[in-house]
């Protein structure tokens, strides 16, 4: 009885280690983002790949995918291979909460970066049309309506002010 009652505590030490553990995907997100953080892109890059070739069933491959993205628009300017990997999220991935951001994405990307009002237009009505209740549908709007306008013909932001005198300065 002594033994088999060991047996069991040792058994479900061992499963609550193992449970509290991060999984390995985990872990390579985290040290993407890490990565990221620190500008060290073309690792971060390699880090989140690492995640859909080794854990291709996990539901962080989403994430993995976005932050490539991100990568490539924002810290590399490589417009064309985010919008190309924000849109192989979109296909790959379509029922996860990366989908609507990715989508969102495109249209930024085209609307700011690329300044092709067209296809920024294309896929912010494209957006409207797969996530008619997401909680960007008011932001989509809003680029529409402005698309195309320079940021001094936005009554909005024509009389913004600094906050105060720190950020003015920076």
């Amino acid at each position: 009885m002594k033994h088999w009652m060991a047996w069991m505590a040792l058994v479900l030490g061992a499963l609550i280690i193992f449970s509290c553990a991060q999984l390995p995907d985990d872990k390579l997100i985290a040290k993407g983002k890490e990565l990221e953080e620190k500008g060290e892109f073309d690792e971060a890059i390699k880090t989140f790949r690492k995640v859909a070739s080794k854990y291709s069933e996990s539901p962080l491959c989403a994430e993995a995918h976005y932050h490539i993205a991100l990568i490539q628009a924002n810290g590399l300017q490589n417009f064309d291979m985010a919008v190309s990997t924000f849109e192989s999220l979109i296909d790959k991935y379509s029922d996860t909460k990366f989908a609507p951001q990715a989508q969102f994405m495109i249209g930024f990307i085209y609307a700011n970066n690329v300044a092709d009002t067209s296809k920024a237009r294309q896929a912010y009505e494209a957006f409207l049309a797969k996530y008619p209740n997401h909680e960007l549908v008011s932001s989509v709007e809003w680029e529409l309506k402005y698309l195309g306008k320079d940021i001094n013909e936005i009554p909005e932001l024509m009389n913004l002010e600094p906050a105060d005198e720190e950020v003015a300065q920076k």
